[in-house]
This record gives C-alpha cells, sequence and structure tokens, in this order.
C-alpha cells in the first residue's frame, strides 16, 4: 500500500518516474454478474476499477477477434485441408480430433503493470485500512483500468509465443497456430478455444494450466467419453455423429421478446418490412422517456445478428434510429421480435 494523506497519492522522482504530481486515486466498486441464469444462478462478484480516459488522452485499445475466429475453429475440427494431417474420427485413437474450451480465471490480474506508468486505486470499504488514508498500487492490472486488455493480451500472447512454441496470426493476433503439434487457438478475452489431436490438446491445457489459474469448460470429440455439449461465448456447441452444431445463446431471443411483452403473441414470416412513403411522413417521435429502453432494445438486437445472419439487416436498420427513436421504429423492433418468435432458433451444421 502507499500512504497518501487525505486520499490523495504523490508520485516522488526519487522513484524514476518524472515529476511530482497528485491525483485521486482511481475509484472502486464491486459488480455482481450472474453468469447462469434464472433457473441456475452463477453469481460473479467483482472488484472491479473505474478509470475514466482524460479528456485528450489517447484510447487504448487491445485486439479482439472475429466472431468467425471461433467458427474457424469448429469448421477446422470437421474439415480436412490439403497440406495438413486428416482428422482422426476414430474414437477410440489418442490421435482423435477434439475441441477444447478453456477459461482462464480473473484473466486480467496475470497481466504485470508497467512500474512506468503507476496505477494507484482506492480500497473498498470492506478493506481494513480503508480509514486509514491508504491507496493501492497496482502490481497487477484490475479489470476497469484503461490498459487491462492490452496487458492481458500482451501477457497471453507472450504466454503461447515464446513459452508454447505457437505462431501467432498476421491478420489477427488473438488467433495462434502450431505446425508440429496442429493445433489450432483462438483467443476471445479470457476464453481459449482449440482444436488438435487428443494428446496433443492434453499437452496444451496442461502447460496453460502451469501457467494460469483456469477452468477445462469441456472437450469436445467423437469418443465415448468426450463431451458432446458446450458453451463458450454463451453459444452452444455440439459434437454430433455427422459433425458440428453452432447455435446462438436463446437467451437473447428470450430476453428480446420478452422486454418488448410479446410473450403468446403471433408470429410473422419475415423480420422487416420496407416502410412507405406514408408512414414514413406521419412517423412521430418516440415519448423521450422510452427512449433508453429502445436503445437497449436495438443493441440487444444487433448483438444477436452476429449470429442470425437473417436478421442482420432488419438489425442494422433499426440501428439507424437510435440517436433519434421513432414510433415507426419501434414497430419496426416488434416485427423482428414477433419474427424470432416463430424462427426462436438458428443451427450452423459443420
Amino acid at each position: 500500500f502507499f500512504q497518501a494523506e487525505d486520499g490523495i497519492r504523490e508520485v516522488e522522482r526519487s522513484r524514476g518516474l518524472g515529476d511530482v504530481y497528485k491525483r485521486q486515486p482511481v475509484t472502486v466498486r464491486w459488480v455482481e454478474t450472474n453468469k447462469g441464469d434464472d433457473v441456475t444462478p452463477n453469481i460473479r462478484s467483482r472488484l472491479v476499477a473505474r478509470q475514466i480516459r482524460p479528456a485528450g488522452q489517447e484510447a487504448v485499445f487491445a485486439p479482439t477477434p472475429p466472431l468467425e475466429a471461433l467458427r474457424t475453429v469448429l469448421s477446422l475440427a470437421a474439415t480436412d485441408l490439403p497440406g495438413r494431417p486428416k482428422r482422426c474420427r476414430d474414437p477410440a485413437s489418442v490421435e482423435r480430433t477434439q475441441v477444447s474450451f478453456v477459461d482462464i480465471s480473473r484473466a486480467y490480474f496475470n497481466a504485470p503493470t508497467d512500474p512506468s506508468e503507476p496505477t494507484y486505486v482506492a480500497l473498498p470499504p470492506e478493506d481494513a485500512d480503508f480509514d486509514k488514508g491508504l491507496c493501492g498500487l497496482l502490481m497487477r492490472h484490475m479489470y476497469g483500468t484503461q490498459k487491462a486488455a492490452e496487458g492481458w493480451q500482451s501477457e497471453y500472447s507472450r504466454s503461447l509465443v515464446e513459452t508454447m512454441g505457437f505462431s501467432q496470426g498476421v491478420a489477427c493476433p488473438c488467433i495462434f497456430s502450431h505446425a508440429k503439434r496442429d493445433i489450432v487457438v483462438t483467443v476471445h478475452g479470457d476464453d481459449f478455444t482449440a482444436v488438435g489431436p487428443c494428446h496433443q490438446l492434453d499437452w496444451y491445457e496442461d502447460e496453460l494450466q502451469s501457467l494460469y489459474e483456469l477452468k477445462k469448460g469441456g472437450r469436445l470429440g467423437p469418443g465415448p467419453s468426450d463431451d458432446k455439449e458446450a458453451s463458450c461465448l454463451n453459444r452452444i456447441i455440439r459434437w454430433c455423429e455427422d459433425g458440428l452444431e453452432y447455435e446462438c445463446d436463446p437467451r437473447q431471443i428470450e430476453k428480446l421478446v420478452e422486454e418488448l411483452e410479446l410473450e403468446g403473441a403471433n408470429s410473422c414470416v419475415t423480420p422487416g418490412l420496407k416502410q412507405l412513403p406514408d408512414q414514413i411522413a406521419n412517423d412521430v417521435p418516440l415519448s423521450k422517456e422510452r427512449h433508453t429502453a429502445f436503445r437497449g432494445l436495438a443493441a440487444r438486437a444487433n448483438y444477436l445478428s452476429a449470429d442470425r445472419h437473417d436478421c442482420q439487416y432488419s438489425a442494422k436498420e433499426i440501428g439507424r434510429w437510435r440517436s433519434a427513436p421513432t414510433e415507426l421504429a419501434m414497430t419496426a423492433l416488434k416485427r423482428l421480435g414477433r419474427y424470432l418468435i416463430g424462427k426462436p432458433r438458428l443451427v450452423f451444421r459443420y
């Protein structure tokens, strides 16, 4: 901990950190998230920082792979490609192809901070030193700090490349391949998804476990003891006799229909209709108290459209109204909801 009078922190020249300056420590708060559902809740409580980027300061970005990266791993599990070893379908072989799902616990806490750019955070009220004029100097990145995502991306990239011998993707730095072991990995935040032979994935998971605390989310494959269903990024992935299946998070559709108050409503056959000139001319603004609800629903529809290609155009058109919602926009959103009542599932098959 760092002694600070009245909650103000001072960094001295003697530490080689530049001129003396004073600034309030970054505030913190507890965030609780239900990672499960109403029937089987899985509550996660996490202390997060609230570091806001000052005006004029350059933004910090961390690369994130497109959703197609996850689908590519599933496609590789089902496809024999020229110039690569054939996929093994023998359920008794140690060479059989599997898909591994690994979740790194508290990922950002694994990335060390840069000593030349110290970050100080306030202590939570539960801490014994809360009322003693102290704040915390972060030795590891914390959720909610500006460079946490960038620090974690650098940390796991270094581990995969320098320690485990993977090659990093050129077009997307969140994709890694190991030519000798025939493993391909894609990383979405703290979710690692990999495809490869069974015994090589054993090595890969053991190496990750020696570096980080993790949870294994299952290993899909053709063997009788292999898992047949897993969840990644809230998507449902299944190993079937004739290939793999990928399905979007069904809760998103349920929540959209519920928030639109459309339970029990009749379905429709198309997700949207072109507005007629007289409808546009007679359109009126949505009342201001409904703006926030509309924007939240439009954002959920946009998120859902990443997996529902049949809804992408409608979700995009609805999003055009977010700056100035109208009654016609809400009608379009409700039509999308009614379409999803009749078509609640879309399954990709590989």
